[in-house]
């Protein structure tokens, strides 16, 4: 079996890791404790929280929140609380606001059935259910702002919100909703009913500074690669670029890059991950596009990116137009013996959201954040990505 001379675990660099220690974000994980962690004292008599958790990608707010939920979660279970914490992706559990509460109800019991209810019903019944079973829950949403961009017209914040109402002047089990979101520009989309009762308990999450990047990358490397094979200055140049921009303190990018480089030295036979991996590394990748982005995509998803690569390359141009990117998309599906979506702009608008793409008119359609030097090299690198 081969065994690495460079990594001990690869795993423990994927942004889906969650680790012992999470630095610097010890604050907002003992703010989250103060607000939920005094409930384990009177759990019965306990009314929901809304809590939102606010920053830019790659500053840490799903490691924390998970992170928080495991502590949380240990704590109720020394007090003999049956206590769960449900974590839910919006991108990935919630194409509409049946399916979320489908998929939340899911994760907490497969005993209820949903397939012929409505999502108000499915809620009840989850209610119903908690109380008879004497457990409790703290939900997270994770890119509520994606959902709500996506479906405006669902207001699931008011159904969220509002479970209290099912049993009027009485605790529920739900006791804590988190809702994790880039910004708070997806608030522009709520009634003035869902800004209410979602309250103004915002908890922020600044961008990751250079020294703090190098510790995350510390730990991490401590866990991932073997003893010693990381230089100082390998790390100082993976902080130097993540914390600077276009990156702007993206976690998950500077992550991306140690990988990487790990797995190019490994190719290359070198005993160690030298700067010069890195600078290889980062010239062939899109500072704002992770594997993980493209990886999160659907089919269609995939399809229309590849399509919009192949025109910007066609017209070596760093926009086209959306009636080019469609022409192309035929090709593709053409190509893929797929049948073309009908609501291709919604697909488009879904890659606007998730901000993989640009769309600054009908006539300029582009890769965010790739600039016209180093589109042509990050495109060649997306298309092998795509077509694999």
């Amino acid at each position: 079996m081969f065994k690495s001379h460079i990594f001990k675990d690869k795993n423990k660099l994927s942004p889906y890791y969650v680790p012992k220690r999470l630095p610097h974000r010890e604050k907002q994980i003992n703010m989250l404790l103060s607000i939920y962690g005094d409930m384990l004292k009177n759990i019965w008599s306990a009314y929901p929280r809304f809590i939102q958790i606010v920053g830019a990608a790659g500053t840490g707010k799903t490691c924390t929140a998970l992170k928080f939920g495991e502590i949380i979660v240990d704590m109720a279970r020394r007090e003999g609380i049956n206590l769960k914490h449900i974590y839910m992706n919006c991108k990935v559990d919630g194409a509409t606001r049946y399916v979320l509460f489908s998929n939340l109800v899911r994760k907490v019991t497969q005993k209820i059935s949903t397939k012929s209810l409505s999502p108000e019903e499915m809620i009840r019944q989850l209610i119903d259910y908690l109380r008879f079973e004497e457990t409790f829950l703290i939900i997270t949403f994770d890119e509520i702002d994606y959902f709500v961009q996506m479906n405006p017209r669902e207001r699931v914040i008011y159904d969220l919100t509002r479970m209290p109402e099912i049993y009027p002047g009485e605790p529920i089990p739900v006791i804590g909703e988190i809702f994790i979101a880039r910004s708070l520009k997806w608030h522009d989309l709520l009634e003035p009913g869902e800004k209410s009762t979602l309250g103004i308990g915002i908890i922020e999450f600044p961008r990751y500074t250079s020294g703090q990047i190098r510790d995350i990358l510390e730990d991490r490397v401590e866990e991932a690669f073997q003893p010693g094979v990381v230089l100082d200055e390998t790390l100082d140049l993976i902080s130097d670029i993540t914390a600077n921009p276009p990156v702007n303190g993206d976690a998950r990018i500077g992550l991306e890059i140690l990988y990487y480089s790990g797995v190019l030295a490994e190719n290359l036979g070198s005993s160690r991950v030298l700067p010069e991996h890195v600078r290889r590394v980062y010239s062939e990748i899109n500072p704002t596009i992770t594997t993980e982005d493209i990886m999160s995509l659907d089919k269609n998803g995939r399809l229309i990116l590849l399509a919009l690569v192949r025109g910007l390359k066609a017209n070596k141009s760093a926009y086209i137009s959306l009636r080019d990117l469609r022409r192309f998309y035929g090709i593709v599906c053409e190509e893929y013996d797929v049948k073309p979506v009908e609501n291709f702009e919604e697909h488009v608008q879904d890659l606007i959201y998730r901000g993989i793409i640009d769309m600054k008119s009908l006539m300029e359609i582009g890769i965010s954040g790739a600039t016209l030097v180093d589109l042509e090299r990050f495109l060649d690198n997306l298309l092998r990505q795509l077509e694999s």
